[in-house]
């Protein structure tokens, strides 16, 4: 893979960071370049560098055995931890990911220039957690840009419903001190036939990069809490990583469960007025109900007694809703417990009922999972052919 040298362009009140692309072997409808547009009043946080488009395709030359190729200087310190990333998702997936490898730059340190804390911003769950935090942070801590993608979780096919989100979460945190810095890319069309659920970390800090002429400190919500870490794209483990010596690389609330966050946010005004969880079926305010984002939140915000207070949510007509709720791993399922007790302490025993076959299910598809990971040898050695005539 070799990037070329990225171009800045300003047209129409956006500003457009661009490079082009050329692949090794088959391109398979990839596309040639990479870009990213913000609203040229932002002009001043955008870098002109490398790195942003290192980072951002690094999963894809990591899946497809690619080493990077450009020129120019690139950070030495994001040369270490790139290496290190990629090698520990490699020991996660050593099938799917490989180490990967720069050729051509010239490894330098950067000059340290100032700039402001930021932070990604989804409508989550999570991204809301972080602001939350922010008035209790160090003065050189707390965010001053919120970045909201357009290309990730909205396909760029719906811009009304990405404009209409920015246009509702823009006010909400202004009165927070907080400016939206809307960022469009195309930088998950890259990723297609990859696991998105492992790529979307280094496109996401990739992304970040660009802002990095304006942005010392970049804080990426977590997902995971620290006691149910799984190979995941967005890690502590591995998120600060991708740190340059401009731009920190910070993962945050990962000693938080699902539970706990919405547990401490569940009066909070904003959350309640614009929490948009749904991935499924992505909508600016309006979250399906049925998919495994939205029931899980759901469940939590039912057991601690304020479902009703989330007008971005469908009313639930029985404690039925959540018998199916999707509970794939330990966070989820240790979410779900929280909410089981949360649900006794108020007394509400048929949620309570169902959130504890909800987990026994979990527990009884897991065993049945790890059984037959377990006896797989056995089973293949009895299915050879020599076997089945003896």
């Amino acid at each position: 893979m070799r990037i070329h040298p990225p171009e800045l362009t300003v047209k129409d009140g956006l500003v457009t960071i661009s490079a082009r692309v050329s692949l090794d072997g088959d391109p398979q409808n990839i596309p040639g370049e990479l870009w990213f547009t913000v609203p040229e009043r932002y002009e001043h946080l955008c870098s002109r560098a490398i790195e942003p488009f290192v980072v951002a395709l690094s999963s894809l030359a990591s899946a497809r055995k690619e080493e990077i190729q450009f020129e120019g200087p690139f950070s030495d310190r994001l040369s270490i931890g790139l290496d290190e990333y990629w090698k520990v998702v490699h020991a996660w997936l050593p099938n799917e990911f490989h180490p990967v490898r720069l050729t051509g730059g010239q490894l330098t340190p950067e000059t340290i220039s100032p700039g402001h804390p930021a932070a990604a911003f989804s409508g989550g769950v999570d991204s809301f957690f972080t602001q939350f935090l922010n008035k209790n942070r160090p003065a050189g801590f707390r965010t001053r840009y919120a970045m909201f993608v357009h290309g990730f979780d909205i396909p760029l096919k719906d811009a009304d419903i990405y404009e209409a989100a920015a246009a509702r979460y823009e006010p909400l945190l202004a009165e927070m001190g907080v400016e939206l810095v809307k960022v469009t890319t195309n930088a998950r069309d890259f990723v297609r036939s990859l696991q998105w659920e492992i790529s979307h970390g280094s496109i996401l800090s990739g992304t970040a990069l660009i802002l990095s002429s304006g942005v010392n400190r970049f804080f990426v919500p977590s997902s995971l809490r620290y006691l149910s870490l799984r190979p995941w794209g967005s890690s502590p483990l591995i998120d600060n990583l991708l740190s340059t010596d401009q731009m920190q690389i910070i993962h945050d609330g990962a000693i938080n469960s699902r539970f706990d966050k919405l547990s401490e946010m569940k009066d909070w005004a904003p959350l309640r007025e614009a929490a948009r969880i749904c991935y499924e079926c992505p909508s600016a305010f309006h979250n399906c109900g049925e998919c495994a984002n939205c029931r899980g939140t759901m469940a939590a915000l039912d057991s601690l007694g304020v479902l009703d207070k989330f007008p971005t949510f469908p009313k639930v007509p029985s404690p039925y809703h959540y018998f199916r709720v999707p509970l794939d791993n330990p966070h989820d399922v240790h979410c779900a417990r929280q909410a089981v007790a949360a649900a006794e302490q108020r007394g509400a025993r048929g949620l309570v009922w169902i959130l504890r076959a909800a987990v026994l299910e979990s527990n009884l598809k897991r065993f049945v999972r790890d059984v037959r990971l377990r006896t797989r040898p056995l089973r293949r050695f009895y299915r050879r052919p020599d076997m089945a005539t003896a």
